[in-house]
């Protein structure tokens, strides 16, 4: 064997042994079967063990009679301020629903006998990139805001809300319960977790609480 066929041969068995090297890298089973894995652990763990947040309050306050008309004011507290800016500011429609029942009071305090009526209040907020501004909306009606506080005040409260008297007997006693469910409009799966690993788990929904008890007389 001469020097030049020797070191051909070497040339190529370097390179035949690269080659075989980068298919290797490129196809290794065991180890995309691990960065799957690896994945999947990621979502379930982000669907089943959500980090622990404080719960949100609704609390019913500002109970106002004139003459034969009622009003209260409702307001939510506690609920995770920075993470719902920033999902809000990502993109992401966010909807409130405060629901209130009238309901019949009974003999013995805070128990009721039935509902009478049931309402809700549905709202939404999202973020308008081009004007650089909160679009809050309720119904037809709509809000915009350039500050941050005045939109979070004016979605997580409900000011002057007046109790319809319709319907309600003079000489029976009702009270009001109420509650806030706060969710989000969802992405496809698996973005859905994705996004909220990255801004947090933000929806609640507050529990019932019960108002004052009142009448409809004057």
């Amino acid at each position: 064997m001469t020097a030049s066929s020797f070191q051909s041969e070497n040339r190529f068995s370097f390179k035949f042994t690269s080659a075989s090297s980068k298919v290797i890298i490129l196809n290794n089973p065991h180890k995309n079967r691990r960065r799957l894995l690896s994945f999947i652990t990621m979502l379930i763990a982000l669907f089943f063990f959500p980090r622990i947040l404080p719960a949100a309050e609704l609390s019913l306050n500002n109970f106002i009679s004139e003459n034969d008309r009622r009003f209260l004011d409702l307001t939510v507290t506690g609920y995770q301020e920075t993470d719902i800016l920033e999902a809000i500011k990502r993109g992401i429609e966010a909807k409130i629903t405060f629901t209130l029942q009238i309901v019949k009071e009974g003999p013995i305090d805070f128990v009721y006998t039935r509902s009478v009526r049931t309402m809700h209040i549905n709202r939404s907020v999202k973020f308008d990139f081009w004007n650089r501004s909160f679009v809050l909306s309720e119904g037809n009606t709509k809000a915009t805001f350039h500050n941050e506080r005045a939109m979070l005040n004016a979605f997580f409260s409900v000011r002057r809300w007046e109790i319809p008297s319709r319907g309600l007997s003079s000489r029976q006693r009702y009270r009001i319960r109420a509650r806030a469910e706060l969710t989000s409009v969802e992405l496809y799966f698996p973005l859905n977790l994705i996004f909220k690993y990255i801004v947090g788990y933000w929806d609640f929904d507050t529990g019932w609480i019960s108002g004052p008890s009142f009448s409809m007389h004057p």
